[in-house]
């Protein structure tokens, strides 16, 4: 499941604790670019891939392995054949369509849209034009026929039955870029050029309750710059002053280098060092000190 949690193409996958574990159903693991870990955010593409795969797969998939010895994972049968039998009915229902919308033609639309409107660079007319081009394909997309009737190997049944679901992932991901009036990352709008941590440094939640809405309900997750070690800042691309500063960054960034004043004092390592900064626990042995080039073990 490559998703990543940048607003572009497609968009952040399952929010996950620290240990890779949903916040909503329990035993559900997810790790990678189909999670929402937070090792990354808006992030420019094609950054992030080595890192989130890599890294969260190894210390995630730990957290799994001890998850599982730990409980009982034993499903009852009923709820997977409740499942199965919701999905054959929906299957079911789509074959037994009169003739009618052609979900090829729906999903190049879709397609279109996206590349055309919700690219890199946005703005706020293309963002909502977006919007309502994607709810009428939706609404149309759930009264698509198929000219096969056959079960298996029939990609027309196929297309039709995971449409609908990648049309709602796109209109979460144009309606959320849309409400989002700011410049971050990988989400660059034309009418707000300016990365506003003031108002929108937040974590953009949506959620689809009546399934047959054509938008999601969207809220926000505020983020804690207090618990940050390096505190929202300029990074040194772009141009500078492009930036509506939050008011805790700067009170963070004193605090973190008073920190740093005081254990470089004490004599403290970099390890202990950042430690303090932001505390985190990590499986095994993956927090032991390590060696860098050229500067030997610490």
């Amino acid at each position: 499941m490559p998703v990543r949690p940048a607003q572009h193409y497609s968009m952040g996958g399952i929010r996950t604790n620290k240990t890779g574990e949903s916040q909503k159903l329990k035993g559900l693991f997810s790790c990678g670019e189909a999670a929402c870990w937070d090792m990354h955010g808006f992030n420019r593409l094609g950054g992030n891939s080595v890192s989130e795969a890599v890294v969260s797969g190894m210390i995630v998939g730990r957290y799994f392995t001890d998850y599982c010895l730990s409980h009982d994972t034993n499903i009852d049968t009923s709820i997977i054949h409740d499942a199965i039998t919701k999905q054959a009915d929906y299957i079911d229902e789509i074959l037994n369509r009169p003739e009618g919308e052609d979900i090829f033609e729906i999903k190049k639309r879709m397609q279109e849209i996206m590349d055309e409107k919700v690219g890199i660079f946005r703005n706020g007319d293309d963002l909502q034009s977006a919007v309502d081009e994607l709810q009428e394909l939706l609404t149309r997309s759930k009264k698509a026929s198929v000219k096969s009737k056959i079960k298996s190997g029939n990609p027309e049944l196929e297309e039709a039955y995971r449409v609908p679901k990648m049309l709602k992932l796109a209109i979460c991901v144009a309606h959320g870029a849309n409400q989002r009036t700011e410049s971050r990352g990988a989400h660059y709008r034309e009418d707000y050029l300016k990365r506003d941590d003031a108002n929108w440094l937040k974590r953009t939640l949506t959620a689809w309750p009546d399934e047959n809405a054509t938008l999601p309900e969207v809220s926000y997750e505020e983020i804690d710059i207090m618990t940050m070690e390096l505190p929202p800042a300029f990074r040194g691309y772009g141009a500078k002053g492009m930036t509506i500063e939050h008011e805790d960054s700067a009170k963070r960034q004193k605090e973190v280098d008073e920190i740093k004043k005081r254990l470089e004092k004490e004599g403290k390592d970099r390890f202990e060092i950042q430690d303090a900064l932001m505390p985190y626990d990590l499986p095994l042995n993956y927090k032991d000190k390590n060696e860098r080039i050229g500067v030997g073990h610490e």
